[in-house]
């Protein structure tokens, strides 16, 4: 080929990567991010557990092994409507404390997945009534992947009169037995706004039977403190999950009403959105809605609400997506006051993907649960607005097009899709590159070849 030839080649190409490029800003609202959230009572602090359990992080059979993965990693591996991630938001309770629960399993994580500073913790070390971390079933805390969300806050919701009025309500108490924990939010790689800020309440309710007093009126004075703070603290319209160990399943009791009670940031429950105050989930009528115990299911205590908007969707914030909220390892195949690692469950049978850093089977995963904690982990994907990636530049260097992408959207994995045609959304389009974006700009050199007329190029973040 002539030098002329190749150039005026080059020039075409290039005029119609410029189209895509306009493709993509008139796609840029579509944007999303895809964020798996998981609450999960780890039981690590009761009957001398302080560390992780085995299971939760490494099989049972290798609990140092944490490159073969257990329950958290299992998580990832899950397909929800398509789609397998690992966990980007973990919110717990029953830790004994930051050093001595919560960072071996953050060291775990990113040990598994390979990737130094993938997770974090929030660094706020929560408290109980009493303030001792080995008694009390332990303080909440939280774990995030900084590679898709950046943790703005960690704010403790105590009762009037401070961490000193943690306890139960029948010794005069606030009836807040653990610290609340509220934690702020955004997207990560991209600057926080109110269209991507988000907050996650963690909260582990008294324990005990609704037909005692002491136990409902503890958990309804604990969700007074919540859903006030959400209104007084908060804008209205904020888009708010509200999880963890709510030790009932009766929607009879007044915590339950109180925390869904219309009006400003009024939670939905997922399997209630109609609001009956009458159904009891703690027994055999919906088996799926179970998580408590793992080998002896009966109760559901562990929840993700969440304010109205996100719910239903509505624009412009963190929005749910339906049909993958549920508890993590239970479809309703185990019988009610059996075991999740009966040999009849059901619940991840052809839901694990098989390319993932290690791949953990079902039968391995049930086994882990049963081990990990006598709680399931509560599980469901939401989606967050992104702004589209940002192409400032490109260039020809021997037979690849490099694309420099702005740091708009730093830490967010950037795929460039190939076609010879417009069509949007792209449906008939492959994928050519990935990478990850690093501070500043980056490049895509991979099979960018410009000896390939009659293409165009497509960018999607995830």
């Amino acid at each position: 080929m002539m030098p002329d030839d190749f150039t005026k080649m080059v020039r075409l190409l290039m005029r119609r990567v410029w189209l895509a490029m306009l493709c993509l800003a008139m796609a840029a609202s579509a944007q999303t991010r895809t964020l798996r959230i998981v609450t999960y009572n780890i039981a690590d602090d009761i009957n001398g557990a302080t560390t992780p359990l085995p299971g939760l992080i490494a099989p049972p059979s290798a609990p140092n092994n944490v490159q073969a993965g257990g329950v958290l990693e299992g998580i990832g591996e899950e397909l929800l409507n398509g789609n397998a991630q690992p966990l980007d938001i973990l919110a717990l309770q029953e830790t004994t404390s930051n050093p001595t629960t919560v960072t071996p399993m953050v060291n775990a994580l990113n040990t598994f997945y390979g990737v130094a500073g993938m997770y974090l913790n929030s660094t706020y070390q929560a408290t109980e009534s009493g303030g001792s971390p080995t008694s009390g079933n332990g303080p909440n805390a939280m774990i995030y992947n900084a590679r898709t969300v950046q943790l703005l806050a960690s704010v403790p919701v105590d009762p009037p009169g401070g961490t000193n009025n943690l306890g139960s309500f029948s010794s005069g108490y606030s009836g807040e037995y653990r610290e609340v924990m509220r934690y702020q939010f955004a997207p990560a790689g991209v600057a926080a706004a109110s269209s991507n800020i988000f907050y996650i309440y963690v909260s582990h309710y008294k324990s005990g039977s609704s037909s005692t007093a002491n136990n409902t009126n503890s958990r309804a004075a604990e969700a007074f403190i919540v859903r006030s703070n959400m209104v007084a603290s908060l804008p209205a319209g904020a888009r708010i999950l509200h999880v963890g160990d709510f030790n009932t399943g009766d929607a009879s009791e007044r915590m339950y009403a109180t925390l869904t009670a219309p009006g400003t940031n009024q939670l939905m429950d997922l399997l209630n959105p109609a609001r009956s105050l009458t159904t009891n989930w703690d027994g055999g009528i919906v088996p799926a809605a179970l998580t408590d115990s793992t080998t002896d299911l009966q109760y559901r205590d562990d929840y993700q609400m969440m304010t109205t908007n996100v719910y239903f969707g509505v624009p412009g914030g963190l929005k749910y997506i339906p049909g993958t909220y549920h508890g993590f390892g239970n479809n309703g195949s185990t019988a009610y006051t059996n075991t999740v690692n009966s040999g009849t469950n059901t619940a991840l049978n052809n839901r694990l993907v098989t390319n993932g850093p290690v791949f953990i089977s079902a039968a391995q995963l049930y086994l882990d649960l049963t081990n990990a904690s006598d709680h399931l982990p509560v599980v469901a994907d939401y989606t967050i607005p992104l702004p589209a990636p940002v192409v400032t530049s490109f260039s020809v260097a021997g037979t690849n097009l490099i694309f420099n992408v702005a740091n708009s959207i730093t830490g967010g994995i950037i795929t460039v899709l190939t076609s010879s045609n417009l069509l949007i959304p792209p449906t008939n389009w492959t994928a050519l590159a990935t990478n990850v974006a690093n501070s500043g700009s980056f490049r895509f050199t991979n099979g960018l070849n410009p000896a390939l007329p009659g293409r165009f190029f497509l960018f999607q973040e995830k």
